[in-house]
């Protein structure tokens, strides 16, 4: 998994710069600014999770997802196929630069997103058509994993075969070193928290255009490829204040060279500490997941499990949440059987859990993360661990959400009775609960000033640079944090209950959302129930109504994240 890691990075890296290049050379078009660089790299690190996903069901027949024991599919269409040409030499022209590589991809991530003959399987005469053209079945994924909108920028190139055979060599095997022949990676072997922690090491790393040549250095010892070392670039004219030995060569003896508008990919400065983007083991995820639900489970019945929700506040690849879909779904077939007295049969069981873990993916478990990168890698990883023949995968995007899970406003009051002094400043605001009725002589904590808010006093730093500044601020304090008038206070009572108006109407529009996005998985010893049908898009537009500019979600958010920010005033 540590030769892996530097292959995804590269990866990201080699798609990059073939973004530049088709741009430049076949579509006569320069574009480089931070914006394209970040997301040039979200989309870089889409198209790799495609990769991965794919290399993951077909190591896993038993998923009976990829029609890999299908002959026609295994040689025809399948990313096995093009990986046994990771080693085979390119020597003409046509045979580097051409796109043989590149529309095998796109027909098998459509073939993934729509199944065979847009969901034929579906129709009365799949059987007879399969028969007669002893063909294989693919059930449409439908997952936003390979929605071509979701790739703009990638969608309108084409690979070349050299870059395409190169990146599928990097997914494939070891990493290249003397005396050592490479190695194929096994998916088969690699576990869901593995290929976690092989992305989760990347999501502090960053992409950008280089502005001038750049060269790379390292410290003596420091292996300059190490996936878990910061990496340092310096400009041509600076370069003569470095060691021979700080240097970076290439295997041909050049020095390492990334020339103007190159896209890079790497963990610079502190971003791995401000990210915080470090991997749990998986022996921890188990115990700290089995002893929170110990207590948890206690004198519950199986369908109790199925009303457990649960959140993360720190998703990263979602190991934590992943581990609870283990062990609940275990927990949930375990009860189940006791209580209806049947058995599930041994070679039905592991087909099973999987319907159990779909659902609890889809109805029970939430999660929050900083990182963009880091949810949509939750998203892929909880698809992989509940991913299972003819059924949707989960569908996450009301579940997930990009933000912060330590610093925010909630649902919290002050007293009329202590705004019409400044009582407020010395108390804690009480909190109520998301269903909980506020009262009329209440104040939402978040319309009210504080008088650590924009707070440098005993900064001798912030003192010596903006000492005029801080002088201002002092006065516009004193003024800040006064005591209300009655009118005022009238005022914040009317705010106050428009809140309390748009809180409820986001509420009930959630779960409105919901109970028409939900997917019925049709677990052993339930009713069965018919599934909706709507499709991945259908309910990524539905949650569009959430986040219009003007929704009641966003009028809240708007107000919430400004009293926020007036904490962290520059």
């Amino acid at each position: 998994s540590e030769d892996l890691k530097f292959g995804v990075r590269r990866a990201v890296e080699l798609i990059g710069n073939e973004f530049i290049y088709y741009n430049r050379e076949k579509l006569h078009e320069k574009m480089y600014d931070k914006d394209l660089a970040k997301n040039l790299t979200t989309e870089s690190l889409r198209f790799l999770y495609r990769l991965l996903f794919i290399f993951y069901i077909e190591a896993r027949p038993e998923l009976e997802f990829a029609p890999i024991k299908s002959e026609e599919y295994r040689k025809g269409y399948s990313l096995e196929s093009l990986r046994d040409l990771e080693l085979v030499p390119l020597n003409s022209e046509e045979a580097r630069n051409g796109y043989y590589i590149d529309s095998s991809l796109k027909k098998l991530f459509e073939l993934i997103y729509s199944g065979f003959g847009n969901g034929a399987r579906q129709i009365d005469l799949w059987d007879d058509i399969k028969t007669e053209y002893k063909t294989f079945s693919f059930y449409p994924l439908k997952s936003h994993l390979f929605d071509r909108d979701l790739i703009p920028l990638l969608g309108k190139i084409k690979f070349r075969n050299c870059v395409l055979q190169e990146i599928i060599r990097l997914l494939s095997l070891s990493k290249e070193e003397k005396r050592k022949t490479r190695g194929r990676i096994s998916y088969a072997q690699l576990g869901i928290n593995q290929l976690g922690a092989v992305y989760e090491g990347l999501l502090s790393y960053t992409g950008f255009f280089a502005e001038e040549d750049l060269y790379q250095v390292a410290e003596e010892g420091k292996d300059p490829d190490d996936i878990k070392e910061q990496a340092y670039f310096v400009t041509e004219t600076e370069l003569h204040k470095y060691e021979e030995h700080e240097k970076v060569y290439e295997k041909d003896g050049s020095l390492r060279c990334y020339p103007k508008g190159t896209f890079v990919y790497r963990l610079a400065g502190r971003d791995r500490e401000k990210s915080a983007s470090y991997y749990t083991p998986e022996v921890l995820t188990r115990c700290v997941v089995k002893y929170s639900l110990k207590e948890l489970l206690k004198d519950k019945s199986a369908d109790d499990i199925l009303n457990i929700t649960v959140c993360e506040p720190a998703l990263g690849s979602g190991s934590f949440l992943n581990e609870t879909l283990n062990q609940l779904s275990e927990a949930y077939l375990s009860l189940k059987q006791k209580e209806t007295g049947k058995m599930i049969e041994h070679d039905r069981y592991a087909l099973e859990k999987q319907k159990v873990k779909a659902f609890i993916g889809a109805n029970n478990i939430y999660g929050v993360d900083l990182n963009e990168t880091a949810v949509e890698l939750a998203e892929v990883s909880i698809w992989l661990n509940t991913i299972y023949p003819d059924e949707p995968v989960p569908w996450l995007r009301m579940n997930f959400a990009t933000g912060n899970s330590l610093v925010g406003s909630g649902k919290n009051f002050f007293e009329a009775k202590d705004i019409k002094n400044t009582e407020w400043l010395s108390k804690v605001p009480e909190h109520i609960e998301l269903s909980g009725e506020r009262g009329e002589d209440k104040i939402y904590h978040f319309l009210l000033p504080d008088k650590d808010m924009v707070n440098y006093k005993g900064d001798k730093v912030i003192g010596k640079l903006v000492p005029e500044k801080l002088k201002i601020i002092d006065e516009w304090k004193k003024e800040f944090v006064k005591s209300f008038s009655k009118r005022d206070i009238e005022i914040l009572k009317v705010l106050s209950d428009s809140i309390d108006k748009l809180w409820k109407s986001h509420i009930e529009a959630r779960k409105r959302i919901k109970e028409r996005t939900k997917d019925h998985y049709n677990l052993p010893g339930t009713e069965y129930k018919e599934s909706t049908g709507i499709t991945v898009k259908q309910k990524d537009n539905l949650k569009k109504e959430l986040d219009y500019p003007f929704s009641p979600y966003k009028r809240l958010k708007l107000v919430m994240d400004y009293w926020c920010s007036l904490w962290f005033w520059p």
